[in-house]
């Protein structure tokens, strides 16, 4: 890799001092800068140096050209509108043009403010993003496109003093550079090679570009932000015909046809895809913990997995979409294999990594050549809450902890947006990611699963000059996100930040996500931190997709579901630099939203944020736990709100359905801030996912120490039961079904396979695997330590299986009948009402009817009159009467694994009887005569 840097911004003089302070001025259009200048100086000037020539200090200011700022001016409504944050800063007006904007943004540029003499009262940086935006917009195809002989190459780098590209064979020996054409009008790039000499080459394009940064003018090599394949560990980026390359394409890719279910008729299982089989003894050892593990479908004489005969069973019972963790490029797992250090290989690996770490000495003589994987093993056999195997993931100082040097990470660190992860595959070099990729995609496709993919657009896993960081060393300060006065990137997503209000930044968004949807037929797109871009961004998004069909790219772009995290927090809380993508503003787009008032309402809180205190299912009010308190109005209090909580969800969410609260007002889904959403396909219920402790772990946190495995489990699955049953669209995390632990780490996006495993076969349970890393637990691990070494919980296959089975019969009932699957929010008004509210209601139970009768409209189901669902979350037997007649219960849970709720009765006058801890699907067949089922006509 080239680099070097010349041409400093800002000379020092010998015995000066720099006076500029942050970036603190913006230039947002041709003719406006705001800035909180010196109001008191008699005159302002935008000082700009394409040679980065200026000099800003103590001994007088010099280099550079210098426009003249005049204060006062007004902005207008629309860039008000655009600057939100910033609409209330004094306005300066100025005279630019093209020309002039095109100088400027290739070196720094300064506001400066004089006294009546001439000296510098203030000095700051100036931030241009804006004013690119209004002179250096691209609507056109970025990155590689093969145009028959040809192949272009496309780069908007519109601050760029030089660019071009530098071809490699494929042994990385540079073959040959290769001079591009400039476009003044939208700053791209462009660069023209016969396909037949360009194909499969291996590329970097060298840039000469000025950066914020270290203020020079650099010299270096980069990869394409555009990259749709690359070589190991990215170093380089790879031309490839993704639509024409036959290679490329498994058997029958084109003749797929992706026809998408309606959003409401989608079940949601979230996924890793190392997690899956990294220790899967029935998939071949090359391809565990790749995307070809998912090719063992059994079908077409392939062998069948323990994993995908696990999802074929969830598949056939209604699942309906696989969810990957971020399948993109990525920056923190080595993907030459010969590099890493994985749980198989012997213990002395780690020990040659860090031979003056003196706490792992001792590990060392013991386990030598022993798989690390079996001594872990043994040191939990010893103790369940040993910190013994979390030590190697912590050590730090000098030393890559093992975190650093095994094939494991969520992958919530994206590198190239458009190219896939190559740790993912048997061969990271080049296009064999693409081609196992799509194999996944077809296999998944044949056993009847969707897939969604994990997209991370809200920020980068670098910025600035590091290697890593592509999009800031291309365009820098552009694509990032910056605070307003200090010019120091925004993290508080964890990363640095991108800024998807910049017009260009918008563009790479939704070229990336219509690409993986074209290319290679994406079901679904769940956004990591959606809150962070703008509203408008996404429904400009799904106005995108809209335009894949199924006749011309085998996608039904139009119904493709959209769904991801709308958190409100950060630099860009309370819509302070746009109108956000959370949970409150996007009613209506019809794009999901994960609801956590309903998750918080069943289960309690994450103990990581609140200890002990239960929710509705582990025990609040009604088997208090020993930190409870003895409080029990509060207690009780507490109940209520969580039955409104999980009353609103089950209604899918609607910020309009109509019901008695817990203090018996009327009120809509909206009071307390519960309800979100005017379509229920805009909320994802779910209880866990891969964030925070899994449902089995937080559960056993809030449980009395004492209760019993059976109820444990009971609870675990009465929880899972408010997913399935409800409206809107279920999610759930891998192994859920399976009462997944790991071992109660709240953050495992680093902690390795060894917490992550998920056994497929249920020889093996993750519950007391060790204490958790050290980074995100170590101030729980004395609480940890008493969960963990609870004599009552012990995981049995047992326990699993059974689990299994009951989710299974879950999805059964839940696609057993359109009533759970109702599409507006009219529908669910009419159709959904709620028994047992108010004041005086029965603590504990919950009583849901979904009507198909008269009353409701237009019969859905040809079968059923209407249902009843009721959820017992004592542990204790309850009655319920009802006034409901001629009801039975569902077939399915007659015929199914739980034998407790085949316990479950309603007589004849309408009384429930039901058995501790227990969901139960009551249903009353169409033509019953015993009356009219009832309607909510509130």
């Amino acid at each position: 890799m080239r680099c070097s840097s010349t041409s400093p911004a800002v000379q020092q003089p010998q015995n000066s001092e720099s006076l500029v302070q942050g970036a603190a001025a913006h230039w947002i259009a041709p003719d406006r800068l705001l800035w909180f200048a010196d109001r008191g100086a008699d005159r302002y000037e935008l000082r700009f140096s394409a040679n980065a020539d200026i000099s800003v200090t103590t001994a007088g200011v010099s280099g550079g050209d210098a426009i003249p700022l005049t204060p006062g001016a007004d902005l207008t409504s629309a860039q008000s509108e655009t600057w939100p944050h910033m609409a209330d800063w004094p306005a300066f007006s100025l005279a630019s043009d093209r020309n002039l904007a095109q100088q400027a943004i290739r070196g720094p540029v300064f506001a400066i403010a004089y006294d009546s003499e001439g000296n510098v009262t203030q000095a700051t940086r100036v931030q241009v993003p804006g004013l690119i935006d209004s002179f250096f917009r691209f609507d056109g195809t970025l990155g590689p496109v093969y145009q028959g002989d040809d192949i272009v190459l496309r780069v908007w780098a519109p601050t760029a003093h030089s660019l071009s590209l530098s071809l490699y064979d494929d042994a990385k020996n540079e073959a040959g550079s290769v001079a591009g054409s400039y476009d003044t009008e939208t700053g791209v790039w462009t660069f023209t090679g016969p396909a037949a000499e360009w194909d499969r080459k291996f590329y970097r394009l060298a840039i000469r570009v000025w950066h914020h940064e270290n203020g020079l003018i650099n010299e270096y090599e980069v990869t394409d932000p555009y990259s749709v394949s690359l070589s190991t560990d990215s170093y380089f980026s790879q031309f490839a015909d993704l639509a024409g390359d036959a290679r490329l394409k498994p058997a029958g890719w084109d003749d797929i046809r992706k026809q998408q279910p309606r959003p409401v008729d989608i079940t949601l299982y979230e996924a890793h895809v190392r997690d899956f089989s990294i220790f899967d003894q029935s998939v071949p050892e090359l391809h565990r913990g790749t995307f070809m593990a998912f090719t063992h479908n059994g079908k077409g004489g392939r062998s069948l997995s323990n994993g995908m005969r696990h999802l074929i069973a969830l598949q056939e019972a209604g699942l309906t979409h696989l969810h990957l963790l971020p399948v993109n490029d990525i920056t923190t797992v080595i993907e030459n294999r010969d590099e890493r250090i994985d749980l198989d290989q012997p213990y002395s690996r780690l020990c040659e990594q860090m031979p003056d770490a003196e706490e792992l000495k001792p590990y060392c003589e013991r386990f030598g050549d022993t798989p690390i994987y079996e001594a872990f093993k043994e040191l939990a056999a010893e103790d369940p809450a040993t910190t013994s195997i979390q030590l190697p993931y912590s050590i730090r100082g000098r030393y890559q902890s093992l975190a650093r040097m095994d094939g494991f990470n969520w992958g919530y660190d994206p590198f190239h947006f458009n190219a896939v992860e190559g740790s993912y595959s048997t061969d990271p070099n080049g296009v064999q990611r693409i081609i196992e990729f799509r194999e996944m995609v077809k296999a998944l496709h044949e056993i009847g699963l969707k897939l969604v993919v994990d997209v991370v657009y809200n920020h980068t896993s670098a910025h600035g000059l590091e290697r890593r960081s592509v999009l800031d060393r291309v365009v820098p300060g552009y694509y990032q996100r910056y605070d307003v006065v200090s010019g120091e990137i925004e993290t508080s997503t964890c990363c640095p930040n991108t800024a998807a209000e910049h017009y260009m930044k918008e563009r790479l968004l939704i070229d990336s996500v219509v690409f993986w949807a074209k290319y290679y037929k994406v079901d679904s797109f769940r956004f990591d931190l959606m809150g962070h871009h703008p509203r408008e961004v996404m429904e400009r998004l799904m106005d995108a997709l809209a335009e894949l069909t199924l006749e011309e790219h085998g996608v039904d772009g139009k119904n493709i579901y959209v769904y991801g995290e709308g958190w409100n927090f950060g630099e860009v809380a309370d819509n302070r630099i746009f109108f956000q993508a959370t949970q409150f503003n996007m009613n209506g787009t019809g794009i999901g939203n994960f609801n956590d008032r309903k998750r918080d309402g069943i289960r309690g809180r994450n103990f990581t944020d609140s200890g002990r205190f239960q929710g509705f299912t582990s025990g609040q009010y009604l088997f208090p736990n020993e930190d409870a308190g003895a409080d029990r109005s509060q207690q009780r209090s507490d109940l209520l709100f969580q039955a409104d909580q999980i009353r609103v969800g089950m209604a899918g969410n609607l910020r309009s359905y109509p019901f008695i609260n817990r203090t018996g007002e009327r009120v809509t889904g909206i009071t307390d801030r519960i309800g979100y959403t005017d379509l229920p396909q805009e909320t994802v219920n779910y209880i866990d996912k891969h964030d925070n402790e899994t449902l089995w772990d937080n559960t056993q946190t809030k449980l009395p120490h004492d209760m019993s495995m059976d109820d444990r489990v009971r609870v675990h699955l009465l929880s899972l039961a408010f997913i399935n049953y409800g409206q809107g669209v279920p999610f759930h995390q891998m192994g859920s079904d399976i009462l997944r632990s790991k071992s109660l780490d709240r953050n495992s996006f680093d902690s390795g396979d060894w917490f992550n495993e998920v056994d497929f076969t249920l020889q093996t349970h993750n519950w007391g695997r060790g204490l958790p890393p050290s980074w995100d637990n170590e101030r729980n691990w004395d609480r940890q330590r008493e969960f963990l070494t609870n004599p009552v919980i012990r995981v049995e296959e047992a326990h699993m299986r059974l689990a299994h089975e009951v989710f299974r019969d879950q999805l059964r009932v839940r696609y057993s009948s359109p009533l759970f699957r109702l599409e507006t929010a009219e529908e669910i008004k009419t159709r959904v009402m709620f028994h047992n509210t108010g004041p005086d209601q029965q603590p504990g139970i919950i009583a849901m009817t979904i009507s198909d009768g008269r009353c409701a409209g237009p019969s859905l189901d040809p079968n059923l009159d209407g249902m009843l669902v009721i959820f017992n979350a004592h542990n204790e037997p309850q009655t319920f009467e009802t006034g409901l007649r001629g009801m039975r219960l569902h077939d399915l849970l007659v015929s199914g694994a739980d034998a407790v709720v085949k316990t479950a009765d309603i007589s004849a006058d309408g009384t429930v009887s039901l058995p501790p801890l227990t969901a139960a699907v009551f249903v009353k067949p169409q033509g019953n005569m015993q009356g009219d089922f009832v309607c909510n006509l509130n």
